[in-house]
């Protein structure tokens, strides 16, 4: 089978990712891998089999319809924004993405959720500072342990950072659309519930608050000053899902009249964004450039999981991670 790597991402990494292709008993690829950028995807997706793109690179309806022979949409990562699911079905193209849990992705987005917590709450760069002009014992950090957090979306993404920071002794506090039964939630080690109707009663006396929402029209711009500001004045914000899900004047501003503590950012609104953003430069903010989900671990168990499909797809078995249906 023809399987199209869409983005010079993918391209970037697919040396790294050939000695784990599926062989024959002889050695040889199981499937043909071939790399497209923007500038060659009309050429390189004729008589291709299976569509591999990342979450921000849209396949286009052109792109989609100029290759009779495509049977298989298949997203890198959880993401699907800017799929046209009513032109795949009717194309009979199915669209599959990759779950993040046990891929390393949502494993890897919760570390980096992890380290921007620690960064704030131990004042890394206060402490940095000290250590090169010889001073010790200074600054005083905030402590996980014994804090409560809050984490907005209880989905894969959520329930991996929630297990780890229960693990820390925190309080976690979980906010979701749907209710999870009480014993769900305690397997993610959430101690108190609250419907995403209830958002801001629910980041009341966190420490911090970790966004892990999925972005749609329901929840872009949910993180806006209303929500800032129902936040304690010593407390933290970090986001490691989407940067819509934020709005960022809205942010500044809480973060320059010192509404909130400061701010952990794996993701941005525009990425890569404008080289004025202020949000650069901040003092109570950490930056990280939308790296959360790209580890070792995950980039061998994503194209683990996509070869697993494309093999099911080969052998005409149910494939994984339906997203059409």
């Amino acid at each position: 089978m023809k399987v199209v790597l869409y983005s010079k991402e993918l391209g970037k990494m697919y040396e790294t990712m050939k000695p784990w292709l599926h062989r024959d008993a002889a050695g040889a690829p199981l499937h043909e891998y071939c790399l497209a950028d923007e500038g060659d995807i009309a050429e390189k997706i004729a008589g291709a089999d299976v569509l591999v793109t990342r979450p921000g690179i849209v396949a286009t309806n052109e792109v989609i319809r100029s290759d009779k022979k495509l049977r298989l949409l298949q997203q890198w990562g959880a993401g699907l924004d800017g799929i046209n699911f009513d032109l795949c079905r009717e194309l009979g193209v199915a669209v599959c993405n990759t779950p993040s849990r046990g891929t390393g992705n949502a494993e890897g987005v919760a570390e980096i959720a992890l380290l921007h917590m620690l960064l704030l709450g131990r004042k890394y760069a206060f402490a940095r500072e000290n250590v090169l002009k010889g001073r010790v014992f200074s600054p005083r950090g905030v402590s996980l342990w014994r804090k409560k957090v809050c984490v907005v979306g209880l989905g894969n993404l959520g329930r991996t950072i929630t297990e780890r920071l229960a693990a820390l002794g925190m309080t976690v506090r979980g906010v979701n659309r749907s209710t999870p039964s009480r014993d769900r939630l305690a397997e993610m080690g959430v101690a108190e519930f609250f419907p995403i109707t209830k958002l801001r009663e629910a980041v009341a006396g966190c420490r911090f608050v970790v966004s892990a929402l999925a972005l749609n029209d329901d929840t872009r711009g949910i993180f806006n000053m209303d929500f800032f500001r129902s936040m304690d004045r010593d407390a933290f914000f970090i986001n490691v899902a989407r940067g819509a899900l934020v709005r960022e004047d809205d942010l500044i501003s809480a973060l320059n009249d010192e509404t909130i503590a400061g701010a952990g950012l794996d993701v941005l609104e525009a990425e890569p964004t404008r080289p004025d953003n202020p949000l650069l430069t901040h003092k109570s903010v950490t930056l990280t450039p939308h790296v959360g989900g790209n580890t070792d671990e995950s980039l061998k168990g994503i194209f683990e999981f996509i070869q697993n499909n494309v093999d099911r797809l080969a052998k005409g078995e149910e494939l994984l991670s339906r997203a059409d249906r």
